[in-house]
């Protein structure tokens, strides 16, 4: 008997996850692993910076796609073969989708910052599985973002999407116009000092103790004595070092997103305020305490009441996507997720006035 199955591909800077579904749209078995490209950087930045010198964008593809193929054996295992997987959808930011495709991606570091693909794009994995790669809205909001989107906005209320990781992408809907922004958080949220171990959660809680406490100032001067040793401190059972560096990234990750929240807002002509509900999505967000996200003012206490845990959108997403593409069709899903991402506004708040005092004015941990 013919056996059906279909894989949903999320691909983040830092991590990949990778779900085999079923033709009854059941989630049989899930993986995830480390992105194997962290070897030439931990942002996007660093990757686009080293594809330039020697074949390193083809080694950088190379790396993800036989991680991927490597994942998708596992989980087919001997119950399944190659050939019952029928296709699959990767869903990536803009950087990461160009170099699976193996398009050069210097265009994204530099002004004006064009996007390598505009269109949704199509490769072969395990040399016979059709696999689509997900454009997204702009260079700097990927397919990951705009699927996580997709399914969440359902209403009429005004939403909007944050996926706190290491490009912090912000996806509004208000009064059907959608528009968007990205945040340069660095890896400050995913996996901020990978060398020793300190996951971003642990760190925003461990800093958020010590504000409580009184053992940080939320202006974030720092003793002397801090600068030169640091802090040990014990979450969850936990022991970590904190650091003046590991502070500092943190302090620059929670200024980029709120300044960015703020502009995108200010840029489509609304208030904190008007947000009906706000969806945190990505790894980080998953695990992060709410109350320490407003207690160092990641995200305003206005919206802690308003705000969905969401988990992995882009994941999720695409295995939504592949179950209306069975459901509806593959063309018909796919035309009404192209309408929606090429709606999109994406603001670029690079020079902007506005972003720069917002971004420089919230550099304390401060309530807002």
């Amino acid at each position: 008997m013919d056996k059906k199955l279909f894989a949903a591909i999320d691909v983040g800077t830092t991590t990949v996850a990778v779900s085999l579904i079923d033709e009854n749209n059941t989630v049989i078995i899930k993986d995830g692993f480390i992105n194997p490209q962290v070897k030439f950087g931990s942002d996007v930045i660093s990757r686009i910076t080293l594809s330039e010198r020697n074949d390193n964008l083809k080694m950088m593809k190379d790396l993800i796609i036989k991680s991927i193929e490597d994942s998708l054996r596992k989980m087919l295992g001997n119950e399944y073969t190659s050939d019952d997987l029928k296709f699959g959808i990767i869903s990536a930011n803009t950087v990461m989708a160009s170099i699976i495709l193996g398009k050069e991606i210097t265009s994204l570091g530099k002004a004006p910052f064009t996007c390598p693909f505009t269109e949704n794009e199509e490769i072969t994995l395990l040399d016979k599985v059709p696999v689509k790669v997900l454009a997204g809205a702009s260079a700097f909001i990927g397919g990951d973002s705009v699927i996580g989107a997709f399914y969440k906005f359902k209403t009429d209320k005004t939403e909007l999407l944050i996926d706190m990781g290491t490009n912090g992408e912000m996806i509004l809907s208000h009064e059907g116009r959608l528009t968007a922004i990205s945040a340069a958080c660095g890896p400050a949220f995913e996996n901020s000092t990978r060398s020793t171990g300190i996951y971003g959660k642990t760190t925003i809680s461990a800093i958020s103790g010590l504000i409580s406490t009184g053992e940080l100032r939320r202006d974030l001067f720092l003793s002397d004595e801090f600068i030169k040793s640091g802090k040990d401190i014990t979450i969850s059972g936990v022991k970590i070092h904190l650091t003046e560096k590991i502070i500092r990234e943190i302090q620059l990750a929670v200024a980029a997103i709120y300044a960015s929240l703020i502009f995108l807002l200010e840029k489509s002509g609304i208030k904190v305020t008007d947000v009906d509900r706000l969806y945190v999505a990505g790894g980080f967000g998953f695990h992060m305490s709410l109350r320490d996200a407003e207690n160092l003012g990641i995200i305003p206490s206005q919206l802690i009441d308003k705000t969905e845990i969401s988990g992995n959108t882009s994941l999720l997403g695409s295995e939504m996507l592949i179950n209306d593409c069975l459901k509806f069709g593959t063309d018909c899903k796919f035309g009404e997720y192209d309408i929606f991402r090429k709606s999109i506004v994406t603001f670029q708040p690079g020079g902007d006035k506005m972003y720069e005092d917002l971004f420089a004015g919230n550099m304390t941990f401060e309530k807002r």
